[in-house]
């Protein structure tokens, strides 16, 4: 979800107006993902951990769309999909609103994340569990019973995965944008799926 600061001085808008879009774009685009695939899962990176070094001023924006946008049980309640959040909310101050409804299709959310950090923190279980495997790894991370992401889009142009769910994305398909978060499209979205479909998946093998 990369390009909201751009987007703004691009188009002489406010910081406020354009991560508000940003955010209403998150949930429209889900919508129309859920509404015209079998997608069950969709993963939005919101703010890394590296991001809670930017102004202070642009952090307090953040938390005011987390509470207009989606920390509203109306706008919650609406949705055909329950929204998760991961990482250290620590930061925020409070607790966000949570679907009530467990729904079968998620949108998780992933504020103040490091995948680096989800990483290391098995270091730490290593020397409590024994016989440690791929399946007990698996289970301490962030996403533990959650499928590894098969696409990762990543808007504004920038071709890196910035600090992102760093094991789980080993056989995910990348696809780059060049427009910025608030500009991405139903049509954008709607041709990478198609793209992906007529790629074939090897896995290693």
């Amino acid at each position: 979800m990369d390009g909201n600061n751009r987007w703004s001085i691009k188009n002489s808008k406010t910081k406020f107006d354009a991560y508000s879009k940003g955010a209403q774009k998150l949930i429209s685009v889900s919508e129309y993902i859920f509404k015209n695939s079998n997608v069950r899962y969709i993963s939005a990176f919101a703010l890394s951990n590296n991001n809670l070094y930017r102004a202070k001023s642009i952090i307090n924006i953040l938390k005011n769309i987390l509470s207009d946008y989606l920390d509203d049980e109306k706008n919650i309640s609406r949705l055909n999909f329950q929204i998760i959040f991961f990482g250290d909310l620590s930061f925020l101050g409070k607790k966000l609103e949570k679907s009530k409804k467990n729904k079968k299709k998620k949108l998780l959310i992933f504020l103040n994340y490091s995948g680096r950090k989800d990483i290391k923190m098995q270091y730490t279980q290593r020397n409590i569990i024994s016989n440690y495997d791929n399946n007990s790894f698996n289970k301490n991370l962030a996403t533990n019973n959650i499928p590894d992401p098969e696409i990762l889009i990543r808007t504004g142009g920038y071709q890196r995965i910035s600090d992102f769910m760093l094991y789980q994305i080993a056989f995910t398909e990348l696809f780059f944008l060049k427009k910025l978060w608030p500009d991405i499209s139903n049509n954008d979205v709607k041709k990478i799926i198609s793209n992906f479909k007529l790629i074939k998946r090897k896995f290693g093998l």
